[in-house]
């Protein structure tokens, strides 16, 4: 017999991807222009090579090379910021810790402050570049 721990964790397993695959359908289809849910499907369908029909090529370029995109973005981000989450609570064993505990969010602020007055922020990757090293640093002492 499972305990009632193990069948828990055994739902949320299959319950998770399912649910982030529901929001990412629905992020897709959710915009500027109403596409509805059948047509994101047909075309992720045709676009990976698992159905032959003939789609409206607006709606097939909106949902392929903007939408889909954007919603991949944004799950990568949210996953990525809930594994350092976690990996900060790790470390410090604490379950409520953040980044403000350490003055990490100030260590960030601090390297894309010196970017920006230094004069080297002019670019994207500059200013999140000085951003990240003053974080690691914050962290680091």
């Amino acid at each position: 017999m499972r305990s009632r721990a193990a069948r828990r964790s055994g739902v949320w397993l299959w319950l998770a991807p399912t649910l982030v695959a529901a929001a990412l359908f629905f992020g897709v289809a959710v915009g500027e222009t109403r596409i509805p849910l059948a047509t994101v499907i047909d075309v992720l369908a045709v676009q990976t090579g698992l159905s032959q029909r003939v789609l409206d090529p607006i709606d097939a370029s909106v949902v392929w090379h903007y939408r889909l995109s954007r919603a991949v973005v944004a799950a990568c981000g949210g996953a990525s910021l809930a594994l350092s989450g976690l990996i900060l609570q790790a470390l410090l064993r604490n379950p409520l810790a953040e980044p403000y505990l350490l003055g990490i969010s100030a260590g960030a602020s601090t390297g894309a402050v010196l970017i920006a007055v230094a004069g080297l922020g002019g670019g994207l990757v500059g200013m999140s570049a000085g951003a990240f090293a003053g974080a690691l640093s914050a962290f680091a002492l």
